[in-house]
């Protein structure tokens, strides 16, 4: 038992046809921890498949602080900290959504999930980031700051 064959990670292994020791995890395999069983908290959707009207969680003072706080780091350099979309990309000649429009006051708060998730024309996603968590929070946040709070 001191002395037994074993592969290194990268060397080659016959047993395999790609000749790979390390072989990527099966089609669909979903990492420890990582598991998303509320569909509504992830995808922004109701199970018809509607945008749902309001973040599924509550806007505390803990949420909504924690929503500004990932709000400063990853929106104000676009959209500012006023959220009028005067940002630092705006001044380079670069739109950016005023979070004050109507159209975007008027917009379920699962489709502004969605927005910051797959991201929209020129802003990119925030899929990876941010988590589930804090981009609801910044739905949250957001909401707060078109009320002039």
């Amino acid at each position: 038992m001191d002395s037994q064959p074993k592969y290194k990670t990268q060397s080659a292994n016959e047993f395999f046809y790609d000749r790979m020791t390390l072989q990527p995890p099966v089609p669909g395999t979903v990492a420890i921890g990582e598991l998303q069983t509320d569909d509504v908290l992830v995808t922004g959707k109701d199970p018809e498949g509607n945008f749902v009207a309001t973040s599924p969680l509550e806007a505390t003072p803990g949420i909504i602080a924690r929503g500004a706080d990932r709000y400063g780091i990853y929106c104000a350099p676009c959209h500012r900290a006023s959220g009028d979309g005067q940002g630092i990309l705006f001044k380079r000649g670069v739109p950016t959504a005023n979070l004050h429009d109507e159209r975007l006051r008027a917009m379920p708060d699962g489709e502004l999930f969605q927005a910051i998730s797959n991201g929209v024309g020129l802003m990119p996603s925030y899929a990876y980031p941010i988590s589930v968590e804090d981009r609801w929070a910044i739905v949250v946040y957001v909401r707060e700051l078109q009320k002039g709070r």
